[in-house]
């Protein structure tokens, strides 16, 4: 949205959240028998962003993944 292409990542819901919520859907989509490929890659996307220090950034904060060569990142919650 708006807010990725404003590096603008205040957060509303962190990727640590993200993160472990996917990983709460994951695991009920697989009790279900459920394969959800995107669910999966995007939770990997949340945790890459986690491992670089990021987790407390808003979940949006997975565009700074894919665009790393653009002007400073906004941190600021």
């Amino acid at each position: 949205g708006e807010d990725m292409q404003r590096r603008d990542h205040a957060c509303f819901f962190s990727a640590a959240h993200a993160a472990k919520d996917s990983g709460i859907a994951l695991a009920l989509a697989e009790k279900a028998g459920l394969d959800l490929p995107l669910a999966r890659a995007t939770k990997e996307q949340y945790e890459r962003l986690i491992s670089t220090g990021l987790g407390e950034m808003d979940k949006s904060g997975v565009a700074e993944l894919t665009f790393k060569n653009r002007a400073s990142v906004n941190r600021e919650s």
